[in-house]
């Protein structure tokens, strides 16, 4: 796990190490994410964004260094990992490719079910309401059961639209919050 200069384990992995076998230690590795998230935002841009709002922003810029989506299904799985994007989260160094503005596409190409049904509906959550965000999905599965998905969360689809060889879907989180 990942230690300062002074060869200490941080924070963050004496945390990880005192609470790994914890009930609800998943549970609290994604909140932990979604703060560094925030943080990472909060130093980069001067910006406080909510925990949803930050964590969207970051896997709406799809980092292949940080691949937040991953860790997020099976985060017991990426400790090491997650304790450095934490670390790293307090630098100041910009994470590539992420800024406050939202984007308006997400591909999910590639991602494997459940996995991009459970980031759709993690970056919606974070999403503005009333915006559509266009996303990418390949055949099969993915546009089965994500558009499902995501109104279950109270989500529309605009539309559905085949492309070469994926789908393209539009979805806008309603302007009210019922």
């Amino acid at each position: 796990m990942d230690e300062r200069n002074s060869g200490e384990p941080s924070t963050v992995v004496k945390w990880m190490l005192s609470h790994r076998d914890d009930a609800g230690f998943g549970d609290a590795l994604k909140s932990l994410i979604s703060y560094a998230c925030v943080e990472w935002l909060r130093v980069t841009f001067g910006v406080q964004l909510a925990p949803e709002d930050a964590l969207s922003r970051v896997m709406l810029a799809d980092l292949s260094a940080y691949p937040v989506g991953r860790w997020l299904e099976h985060p017991e799985r990426h400790c090491e990992e997650i304790a450095a994007f934490c670390e790293k989260a307090k630098s100041g160094e910009p994470l590539p490719g992420v800024t406050v503005d939202v984007p308006d596409v997400l591909d999910l190409r590639g991602v494997v079910c459940p996995g991009n049904a459970a980031r759709s509906r993690l970056v919606m959550s974070g999403y503005p309401r009333g915006r559509v965000l266009k996303i990418d999905l390949d055949e099969g599965s993915p546009i089965e059961n994500v558009p499902g998905a995501l109104v279950a969360d109270g989500c529309s689809i605009v539309s559905r639209e085949k492309k070469d060889g994926f789908w393209e879907i539009s979805v806008v989180k309603p302007l009210d919050s019922k």
